[in-house]
């Protein structure tokens, strides 16, 4: 079963766990748990919950939504994890600095201490910064265009409401899918580019 959130990330996990299931011949899920209090609808989550649904699809895996409803996150998961009788959980995790460690109680330990007769994998997830060429084409100049009250990917500034930046296409996928980065009060940000659009408030 693998555990995606929303963000850029979730592709290359769900490739880890179509590869993990071969290999094993076993059925794969793929689970995402949404956090989020009410149904109001959120743009940026639809797109990627979109293409988790398309690649768990073609990977003939069962796309699974389990609402938190106020309980922690491991407790869901495993709960799942249950259900589906799995025996293999892949996660995804950001590198932490020590102090992060020290001050927040470290997710992973507590998924492990509720897991019964189960093995998780933690897939390495690099901060967007850090380590850039191994996970991301070379950045080239692209435009952001609104269209629609949407900002979408382009080759060419159309119209005059635009911006210019560089965009890093995600390593292999087969969509639209990347970092923009802009220049901000004299810092980069870099911005999240799902199926060619912009997934988060600028």
């Amino acid at each position: 079963m693998v555990c995606v959130h929303y963000g850029p990330h979730g592709e290359r996990l769900i490739r880890r766990g179509v590869e993990l299931s071969e290999m094993l011949g076993a059925p794969l899920y793929v689970l995402n748990v949404d956090s989020s209090d009410s149904d109001e609808y959120n743009h940026s989550k639809e797109m990627y919950m979109a293409v988790w649904k398309r690649l768990a699809e073609e990977a003939g895996a069962e796309f699974l939504v389990r609402k938190r409803r106020g309980r922690k996150t491991t407790d869901v998961i495993v709960e799942a994890a249950e259900e589906k009788e799995v025996t293999q959980i892949i996660i995804g995790q950001s590198a932490q600095t020590l102090w992060q460690e020290l001050t927040k109680r470290n997710f992973v330990n507590e998924l492990i201490s509720k897991m019964k007769m189960m093995d998780l994998h933690v897939v390495a997830v690099q901060r967007m910064r850090a380590g850039l060429e191994e996970t991301h084409e070379e950045g080239v100049i692209s435009y952001l265009v609104k269209n629609e009250g949407v900002y979408q990917l382009s080759d060419e500034p159309e119209g005059n409401d635009y911006i210019k930046g560089k965009f890093f296409h995600e390593l292999h996928t087969e969509f639209e899918n990347g970092l923009f980065r802009i220049e901000q009060d004299g810092k980069a940000r870099y911005l999240h580019i799902c199926e060619g659009t912009l997934t988060e408030p600028l």
